[in-house]
């Protein structure tokens, strides 16, 4: 059987733009229903994929892939935006998404708000994404039908390189959350589901209160039986809902 990889997408709907960030070991799929919507509204979306992710390979995450590259991902898909003269600029993105996102909104003047989905912000990577990277690289390696002396060698490889890459996401965490304060009036749109089994719900409502805390305009929303991809699961109409509310709430 044969598998067709995943594609980045391009929806030129409108003078606003948008840039979905996908998660870690995901792809711009997982934020396709939510450009498809978005599309819908007349808004322009953007969904690169982080270098590295989306091929038959996993190692490519740790081997192409790095904290450097995915926010050189994240500028260029903002500023191919700015160069289709799109305004104003909305960054949304999920699990780690959500980190890059969150640092567009401080750091780049062009962004006038956005958020994240199932974000660890505060917390930074959990210790249940090892055993998660893990099981992706090896239903991919049955999926492409390696041999299992050549699973044996990559998991290997994986195993070794992945504390690594878990450790330089932690560090761009810390220093999202050290920024903050940079954010100012920006509106940030936080979503979260309540029964989340990769990261803490309850950091979202402490994001929700560290940004109050200094006069951050937030737009919350929880998601009392959605699981940790939001974007896709039960709740996904909701949420795609409520973010074409902020954005037109704060496109002016």
């Amino acid at each position: 059987m044969q598998y067709r990889l995943p594609q980045p997408y391009y929806y030129d709907s409108g003078p606003v733009g948008v840039v979905l960030l996908h998660a870690y070991t995901g792809s711009a799929n997982d934020v396709h229903m939510m450009g498809r919507f978005l599309e819908k509204q007349q808004i322009s979306v953007l969904a690169p994929h982080f270098t590295g992710h989306a091929t038959f390979e996993p190692l490519d995450i740790l081997e192409e892939g790095s904290v450097q590259a995915w926010w050189a991902d994240t500028t260029a898909a903002i500023q191919k935006l700015q160069v289709a003269a799109k305004k104003p600029l909305f960054v949304f993105g999920l699990s780690l998404g959500g980190l890059f996102a969150m640092r567009a909104i401080e750091t780049m003047p062009a962004v006038v708000g956005g958020g994240i989905f199932s974000a660890p912000v505060l917390e930074g990577p959990t210790d249940k994404l090892a055993p998660l990277f893990m099981g992706y690289a090896q239903r991919l390696y049955q999926i492409t039908e390696k041999t299992a002396a050549d699973q044996a060698v990559q998991l290997a490889k994986i195993k070794q390189q992945l504390p690594q890459q878990l450790q330089a996401i932690a560090d761009f965490s810390a220093l999202v959350t050290a920024d903050l304060d940079q954010i100012g009036d920006k509106p940030v749109f936080i979503g979260q589901g309540g029964q989340d089994q990769v990261i803490d719900p309850n950091g979202a409502s402490a994001l929700k209160q560290r940004l109050e805390a200094q006069q951050t305009p937030v737009d919350y929303h929880w998601y009392d039986n959605a699981g940790h991809v939001i974007t896709v699961d039960r709740a996904h109409h909701q949420l795609e809902a409520d973010v074409e509310v902020f954005i037109k709430r704060y496109k002016k």
